[in-house]
């Protein structure tokens, strides 16, 4: 029994026993050769609730595998170990699955089966670097899912999950979206355009982090006139010169490559990558 605890036992016992506190006090701090004010802080209630460990939450962008850029995954462990990330979250299109889209896919890429073969081993050193992350399912990472649902066949009889397709680590998860200390984090369905990621928190008046569109990175603000939101883009992670991304070589607004941090819900930034970094 710790020193603490047997002067709060005998206390209890003095105080039962008839004994006033300050007598009580006086008692156990000649007894124990203490202070009276270190007998009193021994046995003063802490009805302080314990510092709750703050949650710093670090986010991947898109990465559409196996079409990532080289040194993104490195750049992200990185940024989130200098920052002192305790939980990961990648925002979705983890994976391309650029044979089985609804648009014309390249006639010089590998077929579904290659390119799924690549993505698994692209996968592998992500599963070691981050061994507990939580998988935003993705439009891109649904498309073998939609496709199913085109033909009328139900994806939850007839496809397996994607944490068995792919092999996820124990520590992984998927979900379609989620909350933490109050901010939403989801791929960004309904964030599209340059100024999608503030309208989206802008319309739902809550802190929200998204992917999804590659050209975006930063914090916006809103504010009405009793809250303040904000929302957050994280960038990509994603080769442009990738032949699957050949179908943007003449947009004006060109991928981004970062990613994000949201400490304690309330503090967000983005870091964008020197690509002389690649």
């Amino acid at each position: 029994m710790n020193k603490r605890q047997l002067i709060k036992d005998e206390y209890d016992i003095l105080r039962t026993g008839g004994c006033s506190k300050s007598g009580a006090i006086e008692i156990l701090a000649d007894r124990h050769n203490i202070g009276h004010e270190t007998c009193s802080r021994y046995l003063r209630k802490d009805n302080r609730k314990k510092r709750k460990k703050e949650t710093i939450v670090g986010i991947i962008g898109d990465t559409h595998l196996p079409y990532e850029l080289d040194g993104y995954m490195d750049f992200c462990k990185s940024t989130f170990d200098a920052e002192g990330v305790n939980k990961v979250i990648h925002i979705g299109d983890l994976f391309d699955n650029h044979a089985l889209s609804f648009h014309d896919s390249e006639p010089a890429l590998k077929g579904a089966k290659g390119e799924y073969i690549d993505a698994l081993e692209r996968l592998e050193p992500w599963k070691e670097t981050f061994p507990e992350m939580i998988h935003v399912n993705g439009n891109h990472d649904a498309i073998p899912a939609r496709q199913l649902n085109k033909l009328g066949l139900d994806p939850s009889i007839y496809l397996r999950p994607v944490k068995e397709v792919y092999d996820f680590p124990v520590g992984w998860k998927t979900v379609d979206e989620i909350e933490i200390d109050g901010v939403l984090y989801h791929h960004g369905h309904t964030s599209c355009g340059v100024n999608g990621f503030r309208n989206d928190a802008k319309n739902r008046m809550q802190n929200t982090v998204s992917g999804h569109a590659h050209g975006n990175l930063g914090v916006s603000w809103t504010a009405c006139h009793h809250r303040a939101v904000w929302g957050m883009a994280v960038g990509c992670g994603i080769d442009n010169s990738k032949m699957a991304f050949a179908y943007g070589k003449h947009f004006k607004n060109k991928p981004i490559v970062g990613c994000g941090i949201v400490r304690g819900g309330k503090d967000p930034r983005t870091y964008a990558m020197d690509l002389g970094e690649a």
